[in-house]
């Protein structure tokens, strides 16, 4: 299953780290190799981190490996893996960090970056549940004025369907 780019965070904060989220399996994640970047480690050290402590990580959540080729016009043509980390597993990947000023800043960034899609999430479901409000209101409106037709219809139609009873007797 590939994953695809929820928004960037953080881009209005000039100096700040950019925290880009990712939906994978309608949860946002972000990308090992970003936050090896935003650490300025080499994405093979976060790697051997994560498989080093993946029975830790795994507690927190099914930890989805994928690989990509890398960019046209880049040096080597091997496939990079890396890791799509929920929340809990990019908190514990930098809590196996030293808290330097870098580290710190890039937790509350990636604070923001959660909290700001978890908001996202719940702004889309209460604009759905709206809709389907409105939509629901509308119906109703219609079959407020379509219902006295419907009634007289069922009645006519009633009518059309009884048989002259002959009563007098007349008939045997």
């Amino acid at each position: 299953m590939t994953a695809k780019i929820i928004k960037p965070v953080g881009e209005s904060n000039t100096g700040k780290s950019r925290i880009i989220l990712t939906e994978y399996k309608g949860e946002p994640r972000v990308d090992s190799r970003l936050l090896a970047e935003q650490l300025d480690n080499k994405h093979k050290n976060s790697m051997a981190l994560i498989e080093r402590y993946l029975g830790k990580f795994q507690e927190f959540g099914v930890v989805p490996f994928q690989t990509e080729k890398p960019l046209a016009g880049t040096a080597g043509g091997r496939p990079e893996r890396f890791a799509l980390l929920n929340e809990d597993q990019a908190f514990f990947l930098l809590a196996l960090s030293r808290n330097s000023d870098r580290v710190v800043g890039l937790k509350a960034d990636l604070i923001m970056a959660f909290r700001e899609a978890r908001y996202g999430y719940a702004h889309q479901a209460l604009e759905a549940r709206q809709q389907q409000a409105s939509d629901c209101g509308r119906r109703l409106a219609h079959w407020r004025y379509d219902k006295p037709g419907a009634y007289q219809h069922v009645a006519h139609l009633r009518e059309q369907l009884k048989l002259p009873l002959d009563l007098e007797g007349g008939h045997q």
